[in-house]
């Protein structure tokens, strides 16, 4: 699952990123397709935004299911993204989940992105050797 803001999906701004993870054979969803199917849970930090709400039911629910991890997509490496980044790897690792975060205005070719899917595909290989 991808989570990251409505504007991540614009190609200009995402350079072909959702291209890339499906390249992988991964199948892609957004947050916002399966958030609706978790209730809202009590949080660790003050929640009033929508978008907010939104992406940490999705990786509650994502925590659910056996065979979905989660990327977030961010613009910044400060400010409220930081926030939500904590909480989404709080919420991803009390479920036993990995968390993947891309800083998609840190980048200008796609190199750095693909090693991290890389790394996120080697470490769901070694956690299903280990299980």
């Amino acid at each position: 699952m991808v989570a990251g803001r409505p504007y991540h999906m614009d190609p200009e701004i995402n350079h072909g990123i959702n291209d890339l993870i499906t390249s992988y054979g991964f199948v892609l969803v957004t947050e916002d397709s399966v958030a609706y199917l978790e209730d809202k849970a009590p949080r660790h930090v003050l929640n009033q935004w929508t978008y907010h709400a939104r992406m940490y039911n999705a990786a509650r629910y994502a925590c659910t299911q056996p065979d979905m991890e989660v990327i977030q997509l961010v613009s910044f490496g400060c400010g409220i993204d930081a926030i939500t980044g904590d909480e989404m790897r709080a919420i991803l690792e009390s479920g036993g989940k990995l968390y993947t975060q891309l800083k998609i205005d840190d980048i200008s070719n796609l190199g750095a992105v693909r090693i991290r899917i890389r790394s996120l595909m080697a470490a769901i290989e070694a956690r299903k050797t280990q299980s």
